[in-house]
């Protein structure tokens, strides 16, 4: 890697746990701010799915999410806007919800 690259971080975290660091991790070594977004918008998405299955409702689902879901935050990332098109609008493809297959590698 040039040293003199730019490497993009997503920061996640536990909801409920929000605001403690020992409940925050990085993710770290994105080539682009693109990829760390895409990485986000697919770990956001997957913790929407899992809780799908339990709600009962969008307005049940949004709740669950900000109680217990873990959250992605990256430059230039709307969290809020992504989680509002999640949960109206549920993944149909695997590939939506594979953030891990997106994790930068040394």
């Amino acid at each position: 890697m040039d040293p003199g690259m730019t490497r993009h971080v997503v920061r996640c975290g536990d909801h409920a746990d929000e605001g403690d660091p020992d409940e925050e991790w990085l993710v770290e070594g994105f080539a682009s701010a693109e990829a760390a977004q895409e990485y986000a918008r697919r770990f956001v998405r997957a913790q929407i799915e899992d809780l799908r299955r339990e709600a009962r409702s969008p307005e049940d689902l949004a709740d669950m999410y900000r109680r217990w879901g873990e959250y992605a935050v990256t430059k230039g990332f709307d969290a809020e806007a992504w989680v509002a098109h999640c949960i109206a609008n549920p993944a149909t493809r695997r590939q939506e919800t594979d953030y891990a297959a997106l994790e930068p590698r040394p």
